[in-house]
């Protein structure tokens, strides 16, 4: 039987130099959910005159001598209901940010991700949908259609914002997307994070086939041969980072990399888990059946999932 999993850890430094948020889009449907996005919204670093845009999108088909109303409604349900939490969060440690309500009428996840084009935004914000959780909100919803055709990071705020980010795990596979996504954390977390943690998880490669042919030291020697290598493959990347304003605490584990995310999520108390996606496919190949769906669905923490691939439509 194997001994107990050792980490691989490799602290490197950096130097001041993050910056912060410009126009966020914050994505709001009046329930519980949508208050800790705009709550969570507040507390993200901003540079100054930072904008935040609550959107609600109202239904196609409302007749014509409704909709003045059904537009003043949801007007005066964002003054009632989201604008408090994203001022309360402001009060209790946001960086100044500016609300701008905004209405529209379509589908939710076309107007959502025209309004963050539009206006050129850094980020789209989404919120849980009460007690139905993650892994239901993203089967065929609209969270799933703006990660996958938005073209825009997107971070899904899983419960109620008390503090800016502390700990950020930032899970990367060292592929093409990596140090886009280094930087999008680097900008969620702010200069007050207290800790960074880089993970790169990966399961060894040809497992399965090499271990029916091996002795039992050999395998355990593949297996310290594999880490060394992935350890020596990451420290290179964070290197060629530069400066970056942190002293990373960088891991490499062995196994699958949807379990192990979760794990050192678990381990590190990380507050925020930061997953790239894969920049040949975009999230419209990775997000299901991958990683990134996993984490998603199933993380208990925020999760912001960097940069996708934009697509383009005209009309749903």
């Amino acid at each position: 039987m194997a001994g107990p999993r050792k980490r691989d850890k490799d602290p490197i430094g950096g130097n001041p130099g993050r910056a912060g948020f410009k126009t966020l889009v914050v994505s709001t449907d009046f329930t519980p959910g949508a208050a800790w996005a705009a709550g969570r919204a507040a507390l993200l670093p901003f540079v100054p005159g930072g904008k935040v845009l609550l959107l609600h999108v109202l239904p196609d088909g409302i007749p014509a001598d409704l909709h003045g109303r059904a537009d003043r409604d949801a007007r005066r349900s964002l003054d009632e209901v989201v604008l408090p939490a994203f001022r309360t969060a402001m009060a209790a440690g946001g960086c100044g940010a500016a609300a701008i309500p905004v209405v529209r009428v379509g589908m939710p996840y076309v107007e959502i991700i025209r309004e963050s084009r539009a206006r050129a935004a850094d980020l789209i914000v989404l919120g849980r949908h009460g007690r139905r959780g993650i892994r239901d909100l993203f089967l065929g919803s609209t969270a799933e259609r703006v990660i996958r055709m938005g073209g825009t990071p997107v971070l899904i705020v899983n419960g109620k914002p008390s503090h800016p980010y502390r700990r950020v795990l930032i899970a990367l596979d060292l592929g093409d997307t990596s140090p886009a996504t280094v930087e999008l954390a680097l900008r969620a977390a702010g200069p007050g994070a207290a800790e960074t943690f880089i993970l790169h998880a990966c399961a060894m490669p040809f497992q399965g086939f090499i271990a029916s042919g091996l002795t039992s030291a050999e395998l355990d020697a593949y297996r310290r041969d594999s880490r060394a290598a992935s350890l020596s493959r990451l420290r290179g990347f964070l290197e060629s980072l530069g400066d970056r304003g942190v002293r990373w605490k960088a891991t490499v584990r062995s196994g699958d990399p949807r379990v192990e995310i979760l794990r050192e999520a678990g381990r590190r108390r990380a507050d925020l888990i930061v997953l790239g996606t894969h920049g040949r496919t975009g999230v419209s190949h990775t997000l299901l059946g991958s990683v990134a769906e996993w984490i998603v669905r199933r993380a208990a923490r925020d999760v912001l999932v960097a940069r996708a691939a934009p697509v383009s439509f005209d009309s749903p």
